[in-house]
């Protein structure tokens, strides 16, 4: 009797828990524009415009997430679709998706509210496309030489991470202990070269195992102003560069 008890008091919590994270405008009809926070992503390919992912949040006020299945988007004329998604902790998540979406000179969002009426909703232009022989370096790394990526003709790139991972002075022949330093981010022209130099490979705590540097774009587009503010279109991508330095520790 207590466990069947407990058992639906722990179901009511989890129950009252999915309510309060879920928007009142969930439910019902969804009328008022302006009621909503809507944030765009999308992920481009950045060697191919027609590559790509499109995701849409729907938020109220409050930051809690919108569920009104009544909502439709479009995006260039290729409908957006609705999916929920159970994770872990009993959250759920929502969002309107679609792939490789027809694009030439924009991204032309649309919404259509509960009462039918559709307004514009955001647009933004496509990443430049950049080919990948623009950009140069090796694969393998030579602890005798600084390591040398140079770049060229990258319109819309102007960013440049890069993420090492070492292998530890801890580690033994049985036992191999890795880490990953900081990364290191720094604004980049369309043009330009970057340089590990090899002075930094070896220290007294670590030897370099391998580098990643990632070629990063990031554009912002217009939204209706009758949204919530806050509500933001992005597109985004990257070109990355995978360097293998193990080759060379275990010469």
């Amino acid at each position: 009797m207590i466990r069947s008890f407990t058992i639906k008091l722990f179901s009511l919590a989890l129950l009252l828990l999915v309510i309060a994270c879920k928007s009142p405008l969930s439910e019902g009809n969804l009328n008022d524009l302006s009621a909503i926070d809507v944030r765009i992503e999308i992920s481009q390919d950045l060697t191919n415009k027609k590559k790509n992912e499109v995701t849409v949040f729907l938020y109220d006020k409050d930051g809690k997430p919108i569920r009104n299945k009544s909502i439709k988007m479009k995006v260039n004329d290729t409908d957006l679709v609705y999916t929920e998604r159970q994770e872990l902790y009993y959250t759920t998540t929502s969002k309107y998706s679609a792939s490789d979406v027809p694009v030439e000179k924009e991204y032309n969002f649309q919404i259509t509210l509960s009462n039918g009426k559709s307004y514009f909703l955001g647009r933004i232009a496509p990443l430049a496309e950049s080919r990948e022989k623009d950009i140069i370096c090796d694969e393998k790394g030579d602890f005798d030489k600084d390591f040398v990526v140079s770049w060229k003709n990258l319109r819309d790139i102007d960013e440049l991470s890069i993420m090492k991972s070492v292998l530890l002075s801890t580690s033994t022949k049985t036992q191999q202990n890795y880490d990953s330093e900081p990364e290191v981010t720094k604004k980049i022209g369309s043009s330009g070269v970057y340089i590990i130099p090899k002075s930094g490979y070896i220290t007294s705590k670590s030897t370099i195992s391998d580098a990643e540097i990632r070629f990063n774009a990031l554009k912002l587009g217009t939204m209706n102003p009758q949204l919530l503010e806050g509500s933001e279109i992005k597109i985004f991508g990257h070109i990355d560069r995978y360097i293998d330095f193990e080759e060379q520790n275990k010469k």
